[in-house]
């Protein structure tokens, strides 16, 4: 039996889309390109979704063990298994998921949830996660209210509601150009980024990537004569300020595929539920085709003269399979070592130059919604040019007013950084301290305060990082290097991959 394995040491968020039938010997390399690349095509006409395994016994002594587990990763190897093959997974860490993690507190953990990392789910542009969360797993799913009027913006030490700054964008004293006045920071970049979208819309993809792929966000702006001040306040706005050194291609990404019309939801007692479907998913399969392994990570993988591969985890050194994937961050990746070296040079190379960014989200518990009673506020987030940059209210449902969980401070890069030098009880208390700085009508929410929870992703040890952001170049320079195979050891990096020939983004958990 040919055996395949598919190494999990750590995960990014995304989830992958597969097709259903291939009748010839390129079956698994189907499956295993449209799992790294996760694109969020519809099905074509004459595809199936893969239901049950009945189908493809034929397929049984095509492959043997998979290694694999994350959002995307440990659906492929239920895939896989779906399809005959019989699959191993290996998880690092003591839990599966990677970034899909959600933390319930012990004192309350029906009420203080807080999802870490994946939290929000725009089911209704992305077919194949619609289809596992809503029908193939029937998850409890609640909207998210993206904006609430009476939600606030607090820059420059002027206080604000949305609808203020909407109506008087002005507000915030930034010293732009007479003929900026009067605009909002999302209808400056708009009118920035119109040559890129329409470009988009009329040659796709490959041409902004051409023309638009050596600008940063920061140097396209410039580029388009927006002035400083203008500059500063759509970054300080979008809590963009400190990525604003990555490629503007991320921006444009991003918008394309997070409409102003689309929804988003949120899976109702943590994102974590749609982790534990695929894992009874997989442990339930027939003739015990899939089986995880936690807290047995990959530290070798050798490509050896037969084409076949030595897998070296930290309970054995003799594992041999015909084809491996390894699907992590370039952070950990970095750390697994692949021999012989020389034939992954280009895959280090990328490993290394790919940026990958920090990202910190601090809870805050509460057993009143105060946010809800006393500011009339339910949904939305706040921004600010403090510390805490982003606050995003739960959305409540039935009138809820007994609490909840708050998310008082989700921040990037260096803003990330700057919180992970605190303690964790230190870094709650500056985040309930500046929570109150912005809320006024509720000064006494401290009275309410159940304790809080912190996550710096640059600190876990099986993520070492957040997400990818491409800089300039990148798109260009490392996109082919990072989902390239280098013989049967196909070395997923995981990020947000195109490959539709004009654009068809891919699904991204945030």
């Amino acid at each position: 039996m040919d055996n395949m394995s598919i190494h999990r040491h750590s995960s990014n968020i995304t989830t992958g889309i597969a097709y259903a039938i291939y009748e010839n010997e390129e079956f698994i390399h189907h499956i295993l390109h449209i799992c790294s690349t996760k694109t969020d095509r519809s099905l074509d006409e004459d595809s199936q979704w893969l239901s049950g395994s009945d189908s493809y016994e034929s397929w049984e002594q095509r492959l043997g063990s998979t290694e694999y587990i994350s959002a995307a990763g440990l659906y492929c190897g239920i895939l896989l298994a779906e399809a005959g093959h019989t699959v191993t997974i290996f998880e690092a860490n003591n839990r599966a998921g990677g970034r899909v993690f959600t933390y319930r507190d012990p004192k309350n953990p029906s009420k203080y949830i807080g999802d870490m990392g994946a939290m929000r789910f725009s089911l209704d542009a992305q077919p194949y996660l619609n289809h596992l969360v809503r029908q193939r797993y029937k998850l409890n799913i609640t909207e998210i209210i993206s904006s609430n009027d009476n939600a606030f913006k607090y820059i420059n030490g002027i206080f604000a509601t949305h609808k203020q700054a909407r109506e008087n964008p002005d507000i915030f004293q930034f010293n732009t150009s007479q003929n900026e006045r009067g605009k909002t920071p999302d209808q400056l970049f708009s009118e920035a980024v119109k040559p890129i979208q329409q470009t988009l819309l009329e040659e796709g993809w490959s041409s902004i990537q051409n023309k638009w792929d050596s600008y940063s966000i920061e140097s396209y702006l410039h580029k388009m004569s927006l002035s400083r001040a203008a500059i500063d306040y759509i970054a300080i706005a979008s809590n963009y300020e400190s990525n604003s050194f990555t490629a503007i291609l991320e921006r444009i990404e991003g918008r394309t595929k997070n409409s102003s019309s689309s929804k988003s939801y949120r899976i109702s007692n943590g994102s974590d539920l749609l982790i534990q479907s695929m894992v009874n998913d997989c442990q339930t399969m027939k003739s015990n085709r899939c089986s995880i392994h936690i807290s047995t990570p990959v530290i070798k993988v050798e490509l050896l003269p037969s084409n076949r591969i030595r897998l070296t985890t930290n309970i054995s050194n003799n594992q041999i399979f015909d084809t491996v994937v390894v699907a992590t961050t370039p952070t950990v990746t970095h750390f697994i070592e692949f021999e012989p070296r020389i034939d992954f040079v280009q895959k280090y190379l990328a490993m290394r130059q790919v940026n990958y960014i920090c990202a910190s989200k601090i809870y805050l518990f509460f057993n009143t919604s105060w946010w809800y009673t006393q500011e009339n506020i339910n949904g939305g987030s706040s921004d600010t040019d403090l510390p805490i940059r982003n606050i995003n209210y739960p959305t409540m449902t039935n009138n809820q007013t007994d609490g909840g969980a708050i998310l008082a401070s989700y921040t990037f890069s260096k803003d990330s950084i700057a919180w992970q030098s605190l303690s964790e009880s230190d870094a709650i208390e500056l985040a309930l301290r500046q929570l109150i700085q912005l809320h006024r009508n509720s000064s006494n929410m401290r009275n309410y305060f159940q304790g809080g929870k912190a996550k710096h992703w640059c600190e876990d040890p099986y993520e070492r990082g957040a997400m990818t952001l491409f800089t300039p170049f990148q798109y260009t320079e490392l996109f082919d290097k990072l989902q390239a195979s280098v013989s049967n050891v196909l070395v997923v990096i995981l990020r947000k991959i195109s490959v539709e020939p004009h654009y068809a983004f891919p699904q991204k958990l945030y």
